[in-house]
């Protein structure tokens, strides 16, 4: 059964993340101060996990299946041909990043946060939250 409170509430923080990273990526890094370098990398944080959480939803409403783990929902959504190779090694990456801003904190490089705002490598994440979005709105599982 959906839950459409909870779809409502994590796009919102999502959306909420994804202006802040825009907003930061019209700034020059070089200008940034260490507090916004933080600042930069608990929003990356939340953004991957805003996604992580709704590519679960996503494998729950879709297929019926409870994944407790991202790579677990992550690779469903791979096996069921939902994503390409391609894309799940990509969306494995940035599962792995975010797990070295929550674990590896100390040692976070910060050139690597500096050149995602900068390409805007977080973007590729949006086309699935729409995608994943509209199949919900569309089918009734």
């Amino acid at each position: 059964m959906r839950d459409i409170a909870y779809e409502q509430a994590i796009f919102k923080h999502y959306q909420k993340m994804l202006k802040l990273l825009e907003e930061f990526s019209l700034e020059n890094p070089d200008t940034w101060k260490e507090r916004d370098l933080l600042a930069i990398q608990r929003t990356l944080q939340i953004f991957i996990e805003s996604f992580i959480g709704f590519a679960r939803y996503f494998v729950q409403q879709k297929y019926q299946l409870s994944v407790s783990q991202s790579r677990e929902a992550v690779e469903e959504l791979k096996h069921k041909g939902d994503l390409t190779f391609e894309q799940y090694r990509q969306i494995l990456k940035i599962i792995g990043f975010r797990n070295v801003l929550v674990h590896d904190y100390l040692d976070v490089d910060e050139e690597i946060v500096r050149n995602i705002i900068r390409n805007k490598n977080y973007l590729f994440l949006n086309d699935f939250f729409s995608k994943w979005q509209q199949e919900l709105n569309l089918k009734s599982y």
